[in-house]
């Protein structure tokens, strides 16, 4: 029997660009959501997000975001432009929010598959988004599926008879028994793929076998900048969400 999962990743904070993807979501029939991390920063409603996922039992693992908002990651490995919302974010972080991050896991193992939000190997840092990083990663796969995030770019890669492949978030994917496959839904609340729409998949999963599609989906993108300049945060955040970079 399949199971019908909405994947998402990346959100930042961004609680209209959530709300499409899970209105979406929604009438795609999906059973359960999975999440990659990445709650919070860049824009102005971290709790409501928090509260509004919590609220749906949704499996998320911690992202490096997530973790220095509760500061259990180091800010040297941010830009500096991007401790700025960091700081912000520590502000306005209610108690039960910062619990709830607190109690996510880095790594999140069920079934055929595991959730991250940068690798496997580094959790919280590393990127996967090159064909060497990739095959590294495939090698040390113990599992069919890892669905990860971080790079606010859909689509991942394949191995199929130990050649590694680039997957098209453009193209459907099937799941074939044998193959290793990594997943990367894209970013709800911040893409940077030069396509602003807000990012998700749909995974279909079940006996080693299934499929995934990548879907996009629109939002209020100007209300979501004026928000973020009324926050007095960085206005190169909601620049950069009007172009998806």
């Amino acid at each position: 029997m399949m199971t019908r999962i909405g994947l998402i990743s990346d959100v930042h904070a961004n609680l209209p660009a959530l709300e499409a993807v899970l209105s979406s979501l929604s009438k795609r029939g999906v059973e359960r959501v999975v999440c990659c991390g990445d709650l919070v920063d860049y824009a102005p409603w971290p709790n409501e997000v928090i509260s509004r996922l919590q609220g749906m039992d949704v499996t998320c693992v911690l992202g490096n975001h997530d973790a220095a908002a509760i500061d259990c990651f180091p800010l040297a490995f941010f830009a500096e432009e991007a401790r700025v919302t960091v700081d912000w974010t520590r502000a306005v972080l209610s108690p039960a929010s910062f619990d709830y991050l607190a109690g996510l896991e880095e790594v999140h193992t069920e079934g055929d598959f595991v959730v991250v939000h940068g690798s496997i190997r580094g959790p919280l840092w590393e990127y996967v988004r090159d064909p060497f990083v990739a095959e590294e990663t495939l090698s040390i796969l113990d599992k069919q599926i890892c669905f990860f995030g971080h790079s606010h770019v859909q689509g991942g890669y394949m191995s199929i008879s130990s050649e590694v492949k680039t997957i098209d978030p453009h193209a459907k994917l099937s799941i074939v028994p044998g193959g290793k496959y990594l997943i990367n839904p894209g970013s709800v609340g911040q893409p940077r793929d030069m396509d602003p729409r807000a990012s998700y998949a749909v995974v279909d999963l079940g006996g080693g076998r299934g499929s995934v599609s990548f879907e996009r989906v629109e939002y209020d993108i100007p209300a979501v900048m004026g928000a973020i300049d009324r926050a007095g945060l960085p206005h190169w955040l909601a620049e950069r969400l009007e172009i998806g970079r």
